[in-house]
């Protein structure tokens, strides 16, 4: 291998979705030049994904360079200890389900200090040396532990679902009002915490600033204006507002939070406020000391940052954009701050951005998928652009602030590609007496919630929950019910064919001993491994199904994009499912494109190796990948075939394979298999 350039810093940044062809495109229009020079004095290739390619196994995958089978993480839960323990689940994002050393670990044991930020299963931290920024970093709307409450919408306009409904009325019972040019107008604005606790209603004033009607709401604690905790104007954010918390099992929680106005009218009846995720001001971090740091020099923490609250109807799309830039910059500073002005040497980081983005439009923009719609395009296409020009802002503070012995990697852990069908997989093997339900269940089995009213004393298969492409056999392994059991459902899932497309639904179908060949296997590997069709989605239950013709597959009410049901090599000419991997660093080509028709694409295992490599490490003891050697500085990427061969070596010169070569009279197979009568000449 040529001669390691060891650097002092890696940033590993996780851009979770991203998509070499999106990456391409918006560096082609200029709109990223912070993301081309990334390509332009690095290397740059799509990357296989872990299957499945789901967020969990991904992440695990890219912080252990282990493979699914290794690493355990093959589903969003696990069943623990063993996945026939059924009323023991244990989240994929906590990083006890993670059944491999990580590169946190590998870091600590060579003497370097590593600091994840909200990178899933990374916490609670393992050595020494390991710093966490929120270790769970699962992208769920409202699924953090460390929020209050997520985000939300208040409004008059009771047509608008997902928020609160606002009722102005004169200010009554104040200690003493705010100025105002016009009558004020109040209303309250109710907390409603996630955890039990005491929810909160702060009290709300709409206000006129200038003579010309209300365009100014504040918000305060009580009916005195001295209370007042934070204002602001039509299209503008408050200042950040803290606030104390009464938890059940947490007493006294000090949280933050802010708000955006969007809409008043003069005469107040309409308006509608933004309200941000409530988040904990500290108690996110290992140690505690980092989240009080972070917040006085960059701010609160913000975790969730997506397209959901406009998609909604909690919020325009332009508010959105903002919250996702502001996560960006803070994730930036955090970084440099950390690994330039501390003595850390490892940052990774999972940002969802990407995928967030995906789920929903590329069903948009995407001519191949069958939800495209023309009329769609615009707007998909602006929050495309918008979104990675929020990137390649934060990527402008991390090149900005790197010397010639840092290294700064993107990542993502899959992408996506365009839903086509919708599919009940748990419904093909109920009515072919596989899976079996409890009595008086008749509802739709849904995986991700009913797992429970499987009769585990009758059913032949089983599941974990949520999101698995994993069924197990409800017999000992490797007795002659087992067997028949997984041959009967291989053959059920190889033969179904979805009757308006005349396709199988279902792409590979596997027993457990075949399956080492996705990279599973161990304690949680499942009997059956199964992964869909290209556009087949499985694991997302609808009842729009029933009353289509076929009662197990589809069209869905609406479209998406997905990844996980699919093998990484699923794509359009627009879409791909593989994973991304650019990279500059000390020692890496620049400006190279990996020319995957010929090499072929790495994995994401060998990005460990790769980090690894750069800080002179040795790589968890578990990891399985490989630094790719056409990635370095004095190596030949493709091998070229020599001419001026000898005539012996031109099998195109001689005519007839028996002419040139000793063989078999006869049949060439003649002589290999006992009874054969084979003569030789």
């Amino acid at each position: 291998m040529p001669e390691s350039k060891k650097v002092k810093k890696v940033f590993v940044m996780g851009m979770d979705g991203m998509m070499l062809s999106m990456w391409k495109k918006f560096c082609d229009e200029g709109l990223t030049p912070n993301l081309k020079r990334m390509g332009d004095e690095g290397v740059a290739t799509e990357s296989y994904c872990a299957i499945p390619s789901w967020t969990p196994t991904n992440w695990a995958t890219l912080m252990t360079g282990a493979n699914t089978g290794t690493h355990t993480v093959s589903r969003w839960f696990l069943n623990s200890p063993s996945p026939r323990d059924t009323q023991s689940t244990l989240s994929a994002f906590v990083g006890n389900a993670v059944k491999a050393e990580t590169i946190f670990e590998a870091a600590s044991k060579a003497g370097l200090k590593s600091v994840a930020l909200h990178y899933p299963a990374s916490g609670p931290a393992r050595s020494e040396l390991e710093a966490k920024i929120d270790g769970f970093g699962h992208p769920g709307f409202g699924a953090s532990p460390f929020e209050i409450t997520p985000a939300h919408g208040y409004t008059t306009d009771d047509s608008i679902a997902n928020s609160y409904t606002l009722k102005l009325q004169p200010p009554a019972g104040w200690k003493s009002l705010p100025e105002s040019k016009s009558d004020p107008k109040e209303f309250p604005l109710p907390f409603v915490t996630k955890k039990k606790g005491e929810n909160q209603t702060l009290i709300g004033l709409a206000l006129d600033s200038s003579g010309n009607g209300l365009d100014t709401v504040a918000f305060f604690s009580d009916r005195d204006r001295d209370n007042e905790l934070g204002r602001a104007g039509i299209g503008e954010w408050s200042d950040w507002i803290s606030r104390n918390f009464i938890l059940e099992d947490e007493g006294k929680v000090p949280a933050v939070f802010r708000f955006k106005l969007l809409e008043l009218s003069p005469d107040g009846q309409n308006l509608r406020i933004y309200r941000s995720q409530v988040m904990y001001a500290d108690g996110f971090t290992e140690p505690a000391s980092l989240a009080r740091e972070m917040t006085d020099k960059f701010g609160p923490y913000l975790e969730h940052a997506s397209h959901m609250p406009y998609t909604w109807g909690l919020s325009d799309l332009e508010t959105a954009l903002e919250e996702i830039d502001y996560q960006c910059t803070w994730f930036a500073n955090v970084a440099n701050h950390l690994l330039h002005e501390q003595d850390y040497s490892l940052f990774y980081t999972h940002i969802h951005l990407f995928d967030y983005m995906n789920h929903y439009f590329i069903a948009d923009i995407d001519p191949e998928g069958p939800g495209y719609d023309e009329a769609k395009t615009e707007i998909g296409w602006f929050a495309y652009r918008e979104a990675y020009k929020a990137c390649d802002r934060m990527f402008a503070k991390l090149l900005e602030a790197a010397d010639d012995e840092t290294a700064i990697l993107i990542v993502s852990d899959h992408a996506v590609y365009p839903q086509k069908r919708a599919t009940d997989v748990y419904r093909l093997l109920q009515d072919n007496g596989l899976l079996v339900l409890k009595e008086g269940f008749t509802k739709r089995f849904n995986p991700n919630e009913d797992f429970d009213e499987v009769d585990m004393e009758r059913t032949k298969i089983f599941l974990t929950p949520l999101r698995s492409f994993e069924l197990f056999i409800n017999a000992p392994e490797g007795s002659a019910e087992y067997k028949e059991i997984q041959r009967d459902v291989l053959t059920l899932l190889r033969s179904w064919v979805d009757k308006e497309n005349n396709q199988s639904p279902v792409a590979v179908a596997l027993p457990k001993v075949h399956a080492s060949l996705l990279g599973y296997w161990g304690e949680q590997c499942g009997d059956v491994i199964f992964i869909m069709e290209d556009g087949y989605v499985a694991g997302y239950p609808s009842a729009e199904g029933d009353g289509s013709a076929d009662p197990y597959v589809w069209a869905p009410g609406s479209y998406g994009g997905h990844h996980g049901p699919y093998l990484p090599t699923a794509r359009t000419e627009l879409s791909s499912n593989m994973a991304v991997f650019i990279g500059r660093a000390p020692g890496f080509k620049q400006g190279y494109l990996r020319p995957s028709d010929e090499l072929g694409f790495i994995h994401q295992m060998d990005v460990v190796s790769i980090v690894s490599h750069l800080l002179g490490i040795d790589p968890p003891d578990q990891a399985q990948g490989t630094v790719p050697r056409d990635f370095l500085e004095g190596t030949t990427p493709v091998y070229e075939r020599k001419s001026g061969l000898p005539s012996w070596e031109k099998g195109t010169d001689v005519d007839g394979f028996g002419d040139r070569v000793w063989t078999q009279g006869g049949d060439m197979v003649a002589g290999f298999f006992a009874g054969d009568d084979a003569k030789t000449r």
